[in-house]
């Protein structure tokens, strides 16, 4: 059986039948002008026949030199899905090829439809999480963007294109990627700021919290940042359409001590004996949580403003209550969002001075990271 194609496509039909299905892959939607690997442009797509453009060609018959050139009889797929297709002719038959083509160039079309025309720069970051190095899947944050109504360029900045050898166990590591945070965000995006050339930005970061926490600080004057959520299950960045009301709560300590400490209890519990076994037993504990912490459990845009609204009045209360030449010992167990905008919603020349903590997986236990007051 011949499985190449004799028709030669006209430069209009192959520009009409790119647009059609968004450059995409009709059945994995893959992009198909850049290649993720290598970060550059390429171009991989096929132009496939779903009645092949000869006899002997998958799923040929006698219909075949009337619809060889017919874009409607053409689906354009990536090389991968394009030689799946044409491999399991029981399955991709003409009538599931056809309706294939049509249900993608449709969703295309809905969400071109559905586009604000808003141009955004689109900034990831992600940074070794114990032994673990994450990596962002652009696939999903692709559909994440295309779901918020917005319009990406094709080249997300980076904020940690070369991935630290180390761990966040290692005495090395905090202080490298502190420096390598700052510098390329002052390298990526301070210049376009002053310029005043900064779209809206999507962000997409996966770090341990200290890290994220510093990371929103850095955004702190950029008020038109939208932070996404990665979600295991579903694993996906994208938002849900509703969402349920999450009601967060503060609870002040009975007692004023000169020691202070934030207790954000917003993915998991972080039970005061740990925050003692660091500080003390002296020590005023701030705690902000809901009623059921989880990982997930941040699923709407929704949940992210209620959550700066309860950190702006931890600030003030801490204002009130301590005074402005307070410390805070921050201990996170927070969902990356989260981190982030509490450090977006910290106001150094206003709030009280930041130490941040992580939990340390080879001592078990709490320590400190970073101390904005040094």
């Amino acid at each position: 059986m011949s499985t190449i194609s004799v028709t030669r496509l006209k430069t209009e039909a192959k520009r009409v039948l790119f647009f059609d299905c968004g450059g995409r892959c009709s059945r994995c939607c893959k992009s198909l002008d850049y290649d993720i690997f290598s970060r550059s442009p390429v171009m991989s797509m096929e132009y496939a026949h779903i009645i092949a453009d000869s006899e002997d060609g998958p799923r040929g018959n006698t219909q075949s030199p009337i619809y060889a050139g017919d874009i409607d009889n053409i689906i354009i797929l990536c090389p991968t899905c394009h030689t799946k297709v044409d491999k399991n002719l029981s399955f991709y038959t003409i009538d599931y090829l056809r309706k294939m083509k049509k249900d993608h160039e449709d969703k295309v079309n809905r969400l071109l439809n559905s586009l604000e025309n808003k141009e955004a720069l689109i900034v990831k970051y992600a940074s070794p999480i114990g032994r673990n190095r994450p990596v962002i899947d652009e696939n999903k944050m692709d559909e994440a963007i295309r779901e918020s109504g917005y319009i990406s360029s094709k080249l997300p900045i980076d904020l940690n294109p070369n991935n630290t050898a180390f761990n966040d166990s290692s005495n090395h590591f905090w202080q490298i990627e502190l420096e390598q945070l700052r510098g390329n965000f002052s390298n990526e995006l301070v210049g376009l700021q002053k310029r005043r050339e900064i779209k809206p930005i999507l962000l997409f970061a996966i770090a341990p919290q200290p890290l994220l926490i510093q990371l929103g600080v850095l955004f702190n004057d950029l008020s038109d940042v939208h932070v996404f959520q990665k979600r295991r299950e579903p694993d996906t960045w994208t938002w849900n359409k509703k969402a349920d009301d999450i009601v967060f709560k503060i609870t002040a300590p009975k007692e004023k001590h000169t020691i202070i400490a934030v207790n954000l209890s917003l993915s998991d519990t972080i039970t005061t004996d740990r925050i003692h076994a660091v500080l003390g037993n002296q020590v005023s504990v701030w705690t902000i949580t809901h009623d059921s912490p989880h990982n997930d459990f941040i699923t709407h845009p929704k949940h992210l403003k209620a959550l700066r609204k309860t950190f702006r009045d931890l600030f003030r209360q801490v204002r009130e209550f301590h005074g402005q030449s307070a410390v805070l010992n921050v201990f996170p167990a927070c969902p990356v969002s989260a981190s982030v905008e509490f450090g977006r919603v910290w106001m150094p020349k206003v709030d009280a001075t930041l130490k941040l903590y992580d939990h340390n997986k080879a001592t078990n236990r709490f320590e400190l990271v970073y101390d904005f007051s040094m």
